[in-house]
Order: C-alpha cells, then sequence, then structure tokens
C-alpha cells in the first residue's frame, strides 16, 4: 500500500469513529431558565436544581421571556421585549434564526400542530403564525389582545394568556377559532399556565401574585403562592417528582410546590440563584431517536474504494 493510499485511509477512519459534535450545556430532562435582565437562558440539573452553565444568549431578541421547546425538531424558542422570537438548536445552542425581528413585543413562540411557529403580539393584538423553515409570515391565526405566554393542552386546544386584560383565551389549534375565555380577579395579569389532568389548570398572575387554580369549567378553585413572591410567572412541573414549579422575577427563584396540597416545598429551588430578574422555564424533552448506521470492515472497505 502507497503512503498516499495509507493515509486516504486514515482520513476514511477517522471520519467513520470521529465522536459526535459536543453538545451545549444542559441536557434532556434539564431545568431551562430564561432572564429578561441578562438576556441569558441558564441550564439546571432538572432533578438538583444545581446551575450547570449558560446554554446561550439571546442573539437578535432583547428582553427573555417565554421559551419553549419542540416536542419532535430538536428546537427552542426564546421571546423578547423586542427584536424578534430568537430559534436554537436544542442540543448544540447553535443559532438558528429570528421570527418576526421587527414584531415589538412577543412573549412566546410555540410549534404549531403543523410544525410551523405560533407568536403571539402584543403590538397587533393577535397570535400570527410562521414559516417553520423560512420564518416568514404565514397569517394571523386569532385575535387576542395582551398575548403572554401560551400552551397547547391535553385537549389540543390553544390557550393564551392574557397580560394586559387579565384573561385566558381558548382557540382551536388550528383554524384558530374562539372556543371560550374567561377572566382572572380584577387587577390580575396572567403570564403562564399549566395542564395538570385530574388537578386541574394554574395560571400564574402577577399584580395579586398569586398562582390560580381552575377546574375544566374555568372555576376558580384556589390559589396559592410562595415565599416573598411578588412576580410569578414560568410555570411548570418536574419530570422527576410531578411537584409544581413557579419562576418568580422578584425573589429570582424557582418555588417548588406539592401538586395536591399546594404547599410551598422549596422557595428557592435553583442553586445558586443568578441574582437577575428571571421570566419563564421549561425542561427539555427527549428528542426522537436518529437512526444510525453500524459501522462494519465491509462500509470501511466500501468507503475506502
Amino acid at each position: 500500500m502507497t503512503l498516499r493510499r495509507f493515509g486516504s485511509l486514515l482520513l476514511v477512519l477517522a471520519a467513520l469513529f470521529a465522536p459526535a459534535r459536543a453538545h451545549a450545556v444542559g441536557a434532556v430532562g434539564d431545568l431551562f431558565i430564561t432572564s429578561d435582565a441578562s438576556n441569558l437562558v441558564r441550564a439546571y440539573g432538572g432533578a438538583s436544581g444545581v446551575l450547570i452553565g449558560t446554554f446561550t444568549n439571546s442573539v437578535n431578541g432583547s428582553g427573555e421571556l417565554g421559551i419553549h421547546f419542540g416536542a419532535a425538531n430538536g428546537r427552542v424558542l426564546v421571546g423578547h421585549f423586542g427584536g424578534g422570537v430568537d430559534e436554537f438548536d436544542a442540543s448544540t445552542g447553535a443559532f438558528i434564526k429570528t421570527y418576526a425581528p421587527g414584531g415589538g413585543w412577543q412573549w412566546a413562540g410555540l410549534y404549531a400542530p403543523n410544525g410551523n411557529v405560533y407568536i403571539g403580539s402584543q403590538l397587533t393584538g393577535d397570535v400570527r403564525e410562521y414559516d417553520v423553515n423560512t420564518g416568514a409570515f404565514v397569517r394571523v391565526l386569532c385575535s387576542f389582545a395582551g398575548a403572554a405566554d401560551m400552551e397547547i393542552a391535553p385537549n389540543g386546544h390553544l390557550f393564551i394568556c392574557g397580560y394586559t386584560f387579565g384573561n385566558i383565551g381558548e382557540f382551536d389549534a388550528t383554524t384558530g377559532a374562539l372556543i371560550s375565555t374567561w377572566s382572572l380577579p380584577s387587577g390580575c395579569e396572567a403570564n403562564d399556565i399549566l395542564f395538570l389532568p385530574g388537578n386541574g389548570i394554574f395560571v400564574t398572575a402577577s399584580r395579586c401574585n398569586l398562582i390560580f387554580r381552575f377546574n375544566g369549567a374555568h372555576a376558580i378553585t384556589g390559589t396559592f403562592t410562595g415565599t416573598g413572591m411578588q412576580r410569578p410567572h414560568g410555570i411548570a412541573v418536574s419530570p422527576y417528582t410531578g411537584n409544581i414549579l413557579v419562576a418568580d422575577g422578584v425573589t429570582t427563584q424557582v418555588h417548588e410546590f406539592d401538586p395536591n396540597s399546594f404547599v410551598e416545598l422549596n422557595p428557592a429551588f435553583r442553586s445558586p440563584p443568578s441574582g437577575d430578574k428571571i421570566v419563564d422555564i421549561a425542561f427539555r424533552p427527549a428528542e426522537p431517536p436518529t437512526p444510525a448506521a453500524t459501522t462494519t470492515w465491509g462500509r470501511l472497505k466500501g468507503a475506502y474504494r
């Protein structure tokens, strides 16, 4: 074998057996937290709450708000007060693109049932759909003033929190048709929403600084709050314990609650706190498996030839 042919074989071997590309800080099951003060998304151990490090910083957006992972595309969206909704690779943290950079205050981007992106716009008082591949505007899905965070519920409907008027809207997630609306008590601002089948619908509300619990008929069945909470925002359920976690902007902490008694279990879940105002929280979901080709000597010889 000539030196040149031997060198070529070494290159082939190196390519076939090269280690996988390094991932960004944070992994499946970890907790990711946005900050509208520092524009940093930080990752914390999902079970421990211990700081891992900075996952990514905002690129075109400014003033981080809602964070939503795609359940099937390995991406994550971060909303902002201005500059658009930034999209990143959930594994590597690599920046992909910015949706609606001139859209003003856009609390959250959410992956739609058809794979596109829904974004709530404070500026235009509606939720708009954007093409997930090109980032181009597709249509106005529905009108809803002061759209804050939003989620697709277990029943498949899109629920939107109304920051301006303290209400919640329920819409058909595909057609945008209005299904129902209901309101928080006067003076409350609806921020984020969580669904726990069998336990109710939970809505965080600043100004009144409470977490409201609703039944299926949208009647209030109770409220709870945490130690020193003054700006509850993001809410999520732990995949490890089933406990409810709520981010608070004034205590700058994530508070942990029992999902049945709603007693506060831990007023400081994350350690250490970053010291800057936090907004939203999300656990990174498992990603679809990627088929891997088995490397054999026959494959090596074929590649070499």
